[in-house]
């Protein structure tokens, strides 16, 4: 009976440690937004008035970058993982 006890808080703190995970991705994520709009933001900044058409022009060129990168290093995870994959089918040569 105390093994089974034992499996399951086992699992259930397995499951509660995987939750953290997720949620600090979260937070370092929405962190990360935070500075590149601070970021963003000053180099604007130095275009024009934050109602201005160059401000607007500078931000949203900065935001189709930042976009550009993110699909960039996305596509090369992707190819990684491929290469990694390649050749993990099912048969063996053993």
């Amino acid at each position: 009976m105390r093994s089974h006890l034992v499996v399951i808080l086992s699992f259930a703190s397995l499951v509660a440690a995987q939750g953290c995970a997720t949620q600090d991705r979260g937070t370092r994520a929405t962190e990360q937004a935070a500075v590149a709009d601070s970021e963003d933001d000053s180099t604007c900044r130095q275009r024009g008035t934050p109602d201005s058409e160059a401000y607007e022009v500078c931000r949203q060129q900065r935001a189709e970058a930042r976009a550009q990168a993110a699909a960039t290093q996305e596509q090369r995870r992707r190819d990684f993982d491929r290469t990694l994959g390649a050749g993990t089918d099912a048969q063996s040569s053993f």
